[in-house]
């Protein structure tokens, strides 16, 4: 799977830049590409928290011309990135300013979910600028994807796929028997340890797996 290009300049204000949590998610989507295409079939494509956009342009590059894929963000800066790392990359994004799925009319309707958030544990007074709230997720780092896992059963259709980009603090496991717990199949399909992170790829999905 080709990393996207992406460029990054002043107004990238309190944008989070690819690392080594973005390449892991593109490994795991690269991994899957096979599952993703045959299986999955989507038709609208979600990120939320999309940042550089590296991650919704690489799979709008490999999917379908008619393939809806929409990024969101609640970063002005960030949502402009995405777009113009789309531009670069050619490829066709829908760009969305908003907080996580809150006001998008989404019932059932996501095939294919893609979801980085600030996952690093720490304290409120910490997340100060737009930078900060990138990276920082409160807590055990899931402040976050705690207020995202509820919407799952209603924002995901029948035939789903999502993965979800998590660190050992975060208590994966418990987070996977709470998607289990609303009626999705869910596992760990990529673990990567670096410098003061185990990270790992939490994969969900529903009427794809047999």
């Amino acid at each position: 799977m080709e990393t996207p290009s992406w460029k990054f300049d002043e107004m990238a204000d309190g944008v989070y830049e690819p690392r080594e949590d973005s390449f892991l998610l593109l490994d795991a989507l690269e991994a899957d590409l096979k599952l993703i295409k045959e299986k999955c079939h989507p038709t609208l494509v979600v990120e939320v928290g999309s940042g550089s956009g590296i991650i919704i342009s690489a799979i709008s590059k490999l999917l379908n011309s008619s393939t809806l894929c929409l990024a969101v963000d609640i970063n002005p800066a960030a949502c402009n990135i995405t777009a113009e790392t789309a531009i670069m990359n050619n490829v066709a994004v829908e760009v969305v300013r908003g907080d996580l799925t809150n006001g998008l009319k989404l019932e059932r309707a996501i095939d294919l979910f893609v979801f980085n958030p600030p996952y690093v544990p720490s304290f409120e007074e910490e997340m100060l600028g737009m930078l900060d709230k990138a990276w920082a997720g409160s807590g055990q780092g899931r402040s976050v994807i705690n207020r995202l896992l509820p919407e799952l059963p209603r924002i995901m259709s029948e035939r789903c796929l999502g993965y979800l980009v998590a660190i050992e603090e975060n208590q994966p496991t418990e987070i996977i028997k709470t998607i289990n717990s609303m009626g999705f199949d869910c596992i760990i399909v990529a673990r990567k340890k670096i410098i003061g992170e185990k990270l790992c790829i939490i994969r969900f999905s529903k009427g794809i797996i047999d």
